[in-house]
């Protein structure tokens, strides 16, 4: 396939089989991300937001050890005592927390929107953090992905709802999360990366237990959630990792925002979510934007290469 950005075509290897893998999963991740978070809103309707990040942190945990056994892969060794692995936890775990809030109070759409603009974040931390080049067609799309999130939180209306900030904060700690990412080393297991997400989540719960109140009695059918709980939080975690470690970046990670429009339909078909057109406007000047960024570095960066 080809894709075609200002005037010049991009070969975006389409047809090479192993991006088509990558992208495959990705795909499957966002799919599961989207249901996890469904799973999480419906159980925090009668549970407190604390009890419920760590029952799902705890049985991801449960899951990720189990498979860690299977794999033969260490999930606790001394190199995970670092600084930027800590570092990244703490991301995780604040992330974790602001999202849950929001998508619970305010809407799974704005939650899932807002997540979208975490590559537009992370383009404007890596110009600061890492003198990263940002030229003048990133920083028109970088501003017009943050005025589509001004469009899907709708500030100064009566559509607006504080606690949408929650979601733009717990953006910019994902983006804080990938760009320390980035600055890893690569020979983490996937599993073990999995597992201390799970881990961040469920210390996120008991670090949140004061705000939320007492924990609540689980009936049958919240077990039934956790127990689903724990298979697409694991699975979409893995797809997502292994996604991002192959395939051109060009071709794979645009395929991150098909969890935005499988969550708009969740929300609007099982939580009587209507969003209006300044929301539907909103996502899609964050698509867009994030994935012409993504195109744009993705071009640099071969460029780069080509020329090393």
């Amino acid at each position: 396939m080809l894709i075609v950005v200002q005037g010049e075509v991009l070969q975006s290897s389409y047809g090479n089989q192993s991006n088509f893998r990558y992208a495959f999963f990705m795909v499957i991740a966002m799919l599961a991300f989207a249901i996890e978070d469904a799973i999480i809103k419906q159980l925090a309707f009668n549970l407190p937001i604390s009890q419920v990040l760590i029952a799902v942190g705890l049985s991801g945990l449960l899951v990720l050890y189990g498979l860690s056994i299977l794999k033969k892969e260490l999930i606790v060794h001394r190199r995970f005592i670092d600084v930027k692995f800590l570092l990244r936890m703490s991301c995780e775990l604040i992330s974790s927390i602001f999202f849950v809030v929001t998508m619970v109070h305010v809407s799974l759409t704005v939650s899932s929107a807002l997540l979208q603009i975490v590559p537009i974040l992370m383009t404007i931390g890596g110009f600061f953090l890492f003198k990263e080049t940002v030229n003048f067609g990133q920083w028109a799309l970088i501003f017009l992905g943050l005025f589509g999130s001004l469009l899907v939180i709708q500030p100064g209306t009566d559509m607006f709802n504080p606690l949408s900030l929650f979601a733009l904060a717990g953006a910019v700690f994902l983006a804080l999360r990938d760009l320390l990412t980035f600055s890893m080393s690569d020979n983490y297991p996937p599993v073990a990366i999995a597992f201390w997400g799970f881990a961040s989540l469920a210390l996120g719960g008991i670090v949140s237990v004061p705000f939320f109140g007492p924990f609540c009695e689980l009936a049958a059918v919240d077990i039934l959630f956790f127990a689903a709980s724990s298979f697409f939080g694991p699975a979409a975690y893995l797809a997502l990792i292994y996604a991002t470690r192959g395939g051109e970046i060009g071709v794979v990670a645009p395929f991150r925002y098909f969890r935005l429009p499988i969550a708009v339909l969740i929300g609007i078909l099982f939580f009587d979510e209507s969003p209006n057109n300044f929301t539907f406007g909103g996502c899609a000047l964050i698509v867009v934007s994030g994935f012409f960024i993504l195109v744009i570095s993705n071009k640099q960066k071969n460029k780069s290469t080509r020329y090393d």
